[in-house]
Order: C-alpha cells, then structure tokens, then sequence
C-alpha cells in the first residue's frame, strides 16, 4: 500500500527548504509519532496514526524505501508498506 506522510521535520521555528537525503533519513529516523501531521493511502486519511503503522513506517525509513519532497518545514513522504490483511489458515 503506497502511504503519503506530511511530516514536520527539522526545527519547527525555522522553516527548511533544503536538506541532504542523509540528513533527512537521519531525521526520519529520530523522528517521533507526533511530527506526523497526516497520513493518507488511497481513501483512508489518520492526523493520529496507529502505532502498528508507526512501526512500520519506521521499517521503511531504516531500509530508506522511500521518496520525498520538502518544503518550508514540511516533509512529504511517498513509502509502500506491505500490510498484511490476510489471517493464517
């Protein structure tokens, strides 16, 4: 499932237009649950994401499987995270 993740990232004060990919996947991943604004996949929409989708989303930053976009403070994150819907039979 592709998510797209509105994230605040550097200092909240000062807006950022710019900064390294390095610098931003070591902020994605100090990032906490709160600097999430907003998720959105297809026609589902979360300002408080689940922890379970948190951690996941974490799993993707670490394996830097992810695009982006950054502008005045705010970060777009474009990610595919594998949920798994179906049960065991």
């Amino acid at each position: 499932m592709k998510i797209h993740f509105e994230i605040l990232i550097g200092d909240r004060y000062e807006a950022i237009d710019y900064l390294s990919d390095d610098k931003v996947h070591q902020s994605l991943l100090k990032m906490q649950k709160q600097d999430i604004l907003k998720a959105e996949a297809g026609d589902e929409y979360w300002e408080d994401i689940p922890d379970e989708l948190f951690e996941l989303l974490k799993t993707g930053i670490k394996a830097k499987n992810y695009d982006f976009t950054m502008a005045r403070g705010h970060l777009w994150l474009n990610i595919e995270i594998q949920i798994d819907n179906e049960s065991n039979s």
